[in-house]
């Protein structure tokens, strides 16, 4: 043991915030707990499979090293930081598995036109489609810059971006870039989420994962683990996670793209 359980117990927890803070995957998807950090496998839980499929669950880490200086350091506040520093990048490397996944599920539908009425009657459209799968409850939207450019703009001083969402029926939006790859450059992108739970905006973390067509499977949950000793004095760590995305109904999900 390098660090003492008070400061280990500190560190796991700043991951645990952090990585709930800034993953948007995390946010919005909720996960299931399969209680065995040892576990390998775990079913898709596919409704509509007519054969068992079993997902692997994948470790993804984030290495770096902590001095003794920081340590042991009167305060946490250095290994804190740096440890915090890690977990966001841990949260973006598992947005950068999760979010293109889940917009390649489904072939995308090209947007009729970029004005907001347009945007506006695809994304009404989409829910249409999502709610005759099932999944009435507010919906939960991706989108990147260009897309939340186009769907926020002021008329007569007024933002529109509210009255956008509540017409589509959808109670959270993510923006990010981690899905512009899929797209031209500065086209728009976006990626409808349906469900059937009231999950509030960046409430995933509480819901039940069993309802929802698209859940994370996690057998290690983001922490801090300690590896050993290394050179000049450090101490080798990581944050890991171990986790499986299991899109169960692909159904819930509607992409909509610029040509």
């Amino acid at each position: 043991m390098y660090l003492s359980a008070e400061r280990l117990a500190l560190a796991n927890q700043a991951v645990r915030e952090t990585f709930e803070q800034t993953s948007i995957a995390w946010q919005a998807i909720p996960h299931w707990d399969t209680g065995d950090p040892g576990q390998t496998r775990v079913p898709l839980d596919d409704p509509t499979a007519t054969t068992l499929t079993f997902l692997n669950l994948t470790p993804q880490v984030q290495a770096f090293q902590l001095t003794l200086v920081e340590v042991n350091a009167p305060t946490p506040d250095l290994m804190l930081a740096e440890v915090i520093l890690q977990t966001v990048k841990l949260a973006n490397k598992v947005d950068g598995i999760v979010l293109p996944a889940l917009y390649t599920k489904k072939a995308a539908t090209n947007l009729p036109g970029v004005t907001l009425d347009q945007i506006l009657a695809a994304l009404i459209g989409a829910r249409a489609d999502i709610e005759d799968a099932g999944y009435r409850a507010p919906s939960c939207l991706f989108t990147n810059t260009p897309g939340l450019i186009a769907i926020s703009p002021l008329v007569n001083g007024l933002p529109q971006l509210g009255p956008v969402l509540a017409t589509a029926s959808i109670n959270s939006v993510q923006r990010t870039t981690t899905i512009d790859s899929s797209v031209a450059a500065g086209k728009i992108l976006f990626l409808m989420l349906g469900r059937r739970q009231l999950i509030p905006h960046a409430g995933a973390p509480q819901a039940s994962p069993g309802e929802e067509p698209v859940d994370l499977a996690v057998s290690v949950c983001p922490s801090l683990e300690v590896v050993g000793e290394a050179d000049d004095n450090e101490i080798e760590v990581s944050v890991r996670i171990t986790f499986a995305l299991r899109i169960k109904d692909a159904t819930a999900l509607f992409a909509l793209v610029e040509p």
